[in-house]
């Protein structure tokens, strides 16, 4: 593998600083004078026994010309990537890019971070599992009680953690909010919704990898991907089998573990996500009507055709004493029985912080309550491993 550093012959302060940082977490980079130095001797190597993988990182900043540079990113170039950085990028730039099939784009920003992980789905995306060797990622359903109760905060920190932690690192999580009317995890994650659930619903055929790909926001600071719809009240578009399953085949392909975040409300399609989860996870709070409706949602996840194997309560904004102690135990005891369930306390401060800078508690406020607490659930789901296929057997929703 060889990766490149090409700025089309600017040099500046911003060029060099930006370089530096690349280089150091990838040593190997090498300046690039001249395109037709790799793209020339590639055309002429083209039968070689040297396959190696060829990135080219351009920087269009001042001085460098993005039309120019898709242009030549457009063409085929056997074995060679571009990966474009800038500030911002237009949806349709990105879009150009994308479809090409030999380009992408990252931020300055998520530099260096986002140059490695896009090196590594191009890496994935070049040997895949034979049929007896398919693998189903390891699925985890946050299901809210009622509107409010932090599922979605909860789906966040859980999907955090694991990916932050030392032993999971290397997994490959995917957050998808299913909440297509209200979804609100990029504001909270201070990124850009991407996924256009319309185009799919009209014709899950049209679905393929690089659309997915354009589908998905990428969060550099946690290294997690989401799949999450622009807001939109109004929406009248409704999720079907055909659209899911078409969804789940290519996030089978990209990820070990997906993370969902489902809608209070309950929908046709809601007890097929339950079927294919390995754990759920009922959300609400720790009061008397909080608790009803936990043991109302608890029967309805227990009803399914398929229950989920796991299935754990997690109560969100518990009061807790001067020492720590949770308070209403006794009465959660009474409300849900023996179920097991994990206590995450208030902290209104760290939960403040983390929705005004659009950076997660457990990365901002790894010391307050919330981020311990949910270091529980973090571990549950750390524990979930993907699962491999047999040729012949259905791993749809």
């Amino acid at each position: 593998m060889q990766i490149y550093f090409f700025t089309a012959g600017t040099e500046s302060d911003e060029l060099k600083e930006l370089e530096s940082r690349i280089r150091s977490t990838v040593p190997s980079l090498r300046k690039l004078a001249n395109l037709d130095a790799v793209i020339g001797a590639r055309g002429q190597d083209g039968a070689s026994v040297n396959h190696d993988q060829i990135y080219i990182i351009v920087p269009v900043l001042t001085g460098t010309s993005f039309d120019r540079m898709a242009n030549i990113a457009a063409q085929e170039h056997r074995g060679i990537f571009f990966i474009f950085i800038s500030s911002e990028i237009s949806a349709s730039d990105y879009k150009r890019l994308v479809r090409s099939g030999g380009a992408d784009w990252v931020s300055i920003q998520g530099a260096p971070q986002e140059i490695l992980d896009f090196i590594s789905r191009i890496g994935r995306s070049e040997v895949r599992p034979s049929h007896a060797e398919q693998v189903r990622p390891a699925i985890v359903a946050f299901v809210p009680s009622a509107g409010g109760v932090g599922n979605a905060t909860l789906a966040i920190e859980t999907a955090v953690q694991v990916k932050g932690a030392k032993p999971t690192r290397p997994r490959r999580v995917c957050l998808l909010d299913l909440d297509l009317r209200a979804s609100h995890i990029c504001d909270y994650l201070d990124i850009e919704p991407r996924f256009n659930i319309e185009e799919i619903v009209q014709n899950p055929d049209r679905l393929d990898a690089q659309l997915f790909d354009l589908f998905v926001s990428r969060h550099s600071a946690s290294g997690i991907d989401v799949l999450a719809v622009p807001r939109n009240r109004r929406a009248s578009v409704e999720l079907d089998m055909a659209a899911l399953d078409a969804l789940f085949r290519f996030i089978s392909q990209q990820y070990d573990l997906v993370i969902i975040n489902l809608p209070p409300a309950w929908f046709d399609w809601t007890d097929q996500i339950l079927a294919v989860s390995d754990l759920a996870i009922v959300t609400g709070l720790n009061n008397v009507p909080g608790l009803h409706q936990i043991a109302e949602t608890l029967k309805e996840v227990k009803s399914a055709a398929r229950v989920p194997p796991q299935i754990v309560v997690a109560l969100n904004r518990c009061e807790s004493g001067l020492v720590g102690g949770i308070a209403r135990r006794r009465h959660v005891s009474r409300a849900l029985g023996n179920q097991t369930a994990v206590y995450i306390r208030e902290d209104a401060a760290a939960a403040n912080h983390s929705l005004n800078t659009g950076i997660p508690i457990s990365i901002t406020s790894r010391s307050s309550r919330i981020a311990k607490d949910v270091r529980a659930l973090a571990a549950l789901v750390s524990e979930l491993k993907a699962r491999a296929v047999q040729a012949g057997s259905s791993h749809k929703t």
